[in-house]
């Protein structure tokens, strides 16, 4: 209670004395003059000393957020550190979309060789394409329709497994002596196979809607499109041997098309995720593990 009374007996006093003016005198106490003079109110006071506390507040917090000395102060890092942490996240969102991409060819890629489309699949009408117009199997098949669905059988038969021993690098795991495969397309070779780069095909330029073809009989065991690929087209051979067709402008023919070697299945492009203009990235593939193409077939 006393103390709530000297509060207010002391708010009373500086209200009352608030705009009364003191004069500050300096004076020499030899000569008895006056030195300096000045004139003061507790308003002038209140106001000089607030302004100044904060132009204080301002300077320091500019001192520290614009100059090396933020580097002292606890939270903050100095310009090398900021720098790697920067550079570091970049990496890792770069490899974040590399993995990305990767899994998820590895999962289209899996989701055939492992076989996601069976015969009876197949033997379903698809969806006609505007250039294709590929025939429908009917309900009641004729005996050349059951020799397609036949063949259609033992050509997307599951792929044998794969070996898995480290011991053997992955261009050694897949060969084949007498595999004979014809040119998909004419054109230059602008990137080509490298394992250990995830290149596992060739890329071949050309014009726009430059003819692909099939590089031997085979089955059409997918025919669509891919965010990452384009408009991509499968082939199943003999020997359970694919031949792999990405970034068409557009696809010839349905899944479930019988192909023969030579006959144009797709028209060169640059769809899907690609910076290399238009052109045909092409891979060939034998239980589960990449081919080199050139080792296959020579381009013209």
């Amino acid at each position: 209670m006393n103390f709530a009374k000297k509060a207010l007996k002391f708010w009373q006093i500086l209200r009352k004395n608030w705009t009364i003016k003191y004069c500050l005198i300096i004076r020499n106490d030899s000569t008895h003059r006056d030195s300096f003079s000045l004139r003061l109110s507790p308003k002038n006071i209140f106001i000089t000393v607030t302004t100044s506390a904060i132009i204080l507040i301002v300077l320091t917090a500019m001192l520290i957020a614009f100059t090396p000395l933020r580097v002292y102060v606890p939270g903050y890092t100095n310009p090398d550190e900021y720098r790697q942490y920067k550079k570091a996240a970049k990496r890792v969102d770069s490899v974040e979309l590399v993995l990305a991409k990767n899994q998820q060819y590895y999962d289209n890629l899996a989701r055939i060789l492992n076989d996601k489309v069976m015969p009876a699949e197949l033997e379903q009408e698809v969806p006609e394409l505007n250039i294709a117009q590929e025939s429908k199997l009917s309900a009641n098949p004729s005996p050349s329709e059951l020799k397609v669905r036949e063949m259609s059988s033992q050509l997307t038969a599951r792929p044998t497994a794969p070996s898995t021993s480290p011991a053997v690098a992955i261009n050694k795991k897949a060969h084949i002596e007498s595999l004979f495969l014809i040119t998909p397309t004419e054109g230059t070779i602008i990137s080509y196979y490298n394992v250990p780069n995830n290149q596992y095909g060739i890329d071949i330029q050309n014009r726009y809607n430059t003819l692909i073809n099939s590089v031997a009989n085979g089955i059409v065991i997918y025919s669509g499109y891919d965010v990452v690929d384009g408009n991509v087209i499968i082939v199943q051979h003999h020997d359970n041997v694919i031949s792999i067709y990405k970034h068409n402008s557009l696809l010839l023919k349905n899944k479930g098309a019988q192909v023969e070697a030579g006959e144009p299945i797709a028209q060169m492009g640059n769809s899907g995720i690609t910076d290399k203009g238009v052109h045909l990235h092409f891979e060939i593939w034998h239980n589960g593990f990449p081919l080199n193409p050139l080792d296959y077939l020579t381009l013209k």
